[in-house]
């Protein structure tokens, strides 16, 4: 029977899937990632949205994020951005986290008991031109770099700029070990760094166990590919849109620069012709003896200009 491929982790709604299950593996898998990027052991995490429609996985304007409560109270989103985007990112994560907070103003009855907030994206290209490392994390400080407030806080990870250390083990920054594990899961010349990975790291050996089971289901497997369809026809349509509305801005814009150029050679010169006409009158006033004075009065003309 011929082998199929490990479907890429990277993928959305393989993300969702992978940790948004609430089975043992799932479990251990996600408390490991949101464990990594908190510097903290997170030994219990409950999905709030675990269910995934097919509507949902149809619906490519649909966020397949993962949202969490942890055992202190504190939510965390988690969320696979494969693709750059043409909105802005740094806005959307500054409203997903700004929500996830407010939205616990109705549970609490005083501010200083409201929960921390963590929104952590792992982004498979890079967000802006600011973020020069391969991990940020974007909280209230003041001028100084003093921390103002720890209660908002957005993770993000650019897998683009993780390079391969020379040593993987337990020592290894566990972000790192996890975006490896996200850059190396489909790759076969990478499979030596995968199986290092998975030797050393609990939490990334159960992901890639329920990877390889996701990889397996044919209606997971037949979800995932559906939704890769989608979104590839529609980026490729908003391509097509782009491209069509440049093609016509530039049309029209051609068009009503020649029609504004027309307009505005014609207007200079009816002007022009206006001018000659002022300071032809001056001249003939000039020679039958008026005074300075009364030749600018009558042609509006200027002194020195006929």
């Amino acid at each position: 029977m011929k082998e199929i491929p490990v479907i890429d982790p990277r993928r959305d709604v393989v993300f969702k899937t992978i940790f948004g299950k609430q089975t043992a593996k799932a479990n251990i898998a996600r408390n490991s990632l949101i464990s990594a990027f908190l510097g903290k052991t997170v030994q219990q995490s409950t999905v709030l949205n675990p269910e995934m429609s097919i509507s949902d996985v149809r619906d490519k304007a649909t966020r397949l994020d993962v949202l969490c409560k942890l055992e202190d109270g504190s939510k965390v989103n988690l969320e696979m951005q494969m693709c750059a985007t043409a909105d802005s990112m740094e806005d959307r994560l500054a409203f997903y986290c700004s929500q996830l907070y407010i939205q616990q103003e109705s549970q609490e009855k005083d501010y200083k008991d409201m929960k921390p907030v963590f929104v952590i994206l792992i982004s498979n290209s890079k967000i802006n031109d600011v973020i020069k490392k391969y991990l940020s994390l974007i909280q209230l400080r003041l001028e100084d770099g003093t921390t103002f407030s720890n209660k908002l806080n957005i993770f993000i990870l650019d897998l683009s700029k993780v390079e391969v250390p020379s040593k993987i083990d337990l020592d290894s920054d566990p972000v790192e070990r996890w975006a490896l594990f996200f850059t190396s899961a489909v790759e076969q010349e990478r499979k030596k760094i995968l199986d290092s990975l998975i030797a050393v790291d609990e939490g990334i050996r159960m992901a890639n166990d329920v990877l390889c089971e996701v990889t397996q289901d044919d209606y997971e497997r037949a979800a995932i590919f559906e939704r890769e369809k989608i979104l590839r026809d529609y980026y490729a349509g908003l391509a097509n849109a782009t491209n069509k509305g440049k093609r016509e801005g530039f049309d029209a814009g051609l068009a009503r620069g020649r029609n504004e150029g027309l307009e505005q050679g014609l207007e200079q010169g009816l002007e022009q012709g206006r001018v000659q006409e002022k300071i032809k009158t001056a001249r003939s006033l000039k020679a039958r003896n008026f005074s300075t004075e009364d030749i600018l009065e009558i042609t509006g003309l200027s002194e020195g200009e006929y």
